[in-house]
């Protein structure tokens, strides 16, 4: 089931309507497309009607969303299931108060303790409604959390955690609001220098000159014309990082503005979070991380607005 229709299936448990709906096959063009129904593992709570507000009616299908799983009777459950089950919550997450949502993970991540099947297709629908490409939205906090109970959870053998070990070390290396890890990188003459967050506002972009996106990104950097200048005035410093070294990448870095810092590092996705590409992330005046794996457009509003707001004081 597809982002829209999970989201408006959230909305008819927040606003009872009567709503059917079906995920749909589109993988052939030229032929009428097949239903594909998902059983849902467990009927989903809805909220009542004396209840008013958006967040009040979120919460309180989002407290009690998993108590119809009966987890201590299942063994495991379908996958599918599971992830169209999760992405439901997850929209709930988004209008639900923070710290009831905290609080229902924690206590439902307690349950799942003592079933190392369960814990993993958790782990697995978090990954994909949370973290991975078709997630709804991102968010490490909440991801961790299920990283976190899945490597505490014994009888899981270790080769199938290692992908969840590694997400959780570039997440915690790379959280919003922490502080980046720092890396060395190579300049274009052969030398190396070293990335560690110095005071200044800085936007960098980890890509490829020969990636479209990140050339777009680029050029809109280079021809804004007011964060132009506050690089120029050393106001906000720029890096780009090439992830890959093809042969001639040192060449390509030639026609880059003087003003910025640029190299390679092929081990920095290792490292990093870098879930897009370009991925780009604005570290503030404090040597912390404002933002990540945002558009340019978004990282060059950031900076400009913490710019005007520090000449207000």
């Amino acid at each position: 089931m597809n982002i829209i229709k999970t989201t408006l299936l959230t909305a008819a448990l927040i606003f009872p309507v009567s709503v059917h709906l079906h995920a749909q096959d589109t993988a052939t063009a030229d032929s009428e497309p097949a239903p594909i129904v998902i059983e849902p593992l467990f009927e989903y709570p809805v909220a009542p009607d004396s209840l008013g507000t958006l967040q009040e009616k979120s919460t309180w299908v989002a407290e009690r969303f998993w108590d119809g799983l009966d987890i201590g009777n299942r063994q495991s459950v379908d996958q599918n299931a599971l992830n169209h089950a999760m992405g439901v919550f997850v929209e709930l997450t988004r209008w639900s108060d923070s710290d009831a949502i905290v609080k229902t993970i924690d206590n439902l991540l307690q349950s799942l303790v003592a079933n190392p099947t369960l814990s993993l297709q958790f782990t697995k629908a978090a990954e994909e409604k949370l973290y991975g490409p078709r997630a709804q939205y991102w968010s490490d906090e909440l991801y961790l959390k299920f990283i976190d109970n899945l490597l505490k959870t014994k009888k899981i053998k270790k080769e199938r955690t290692l992908r969840y070990r590694r997400h959780a070390d570039l997440l915690r290396n790379s959280m919003t609001g922490g502080k980046p890890a720092e890396f060395d990188y190579t300049l274009p003459s052969g030398t190396t220098a070293h990335y560690r967050p110095d005071g200044v506002l800085t936007v960098i972009e980890f890509g490829d000159p020969d990636c479209d996106d990140c050339r777009f990104a680029k050029l809109k950097m280079e021809t804004d014309v007011e964060f132009s200048e506050l690089v120029d005035r050393g106001q906000v410093n720029v890096l780009f990082i090439i992830t890959n070294k093809n042969e001639g990448w040192e060449e390509k870095l030639s026609g880059f503005p003087t003003k910025w810092h640029t190299g390679a590092n092929e081990e920095i996705d290792d490292l990093m979070d870098l879930r897009s590409t370009p991925s780009i992330y604005v570290i503030d005046e404090e040597g912390k991380i404002a933002a990540k794996n945002i558009p340019v457009t978004t990282a060059m509003s950031i900076i400009k607005a913490k710019v005007t707001e520090k000449e207000k004081i």
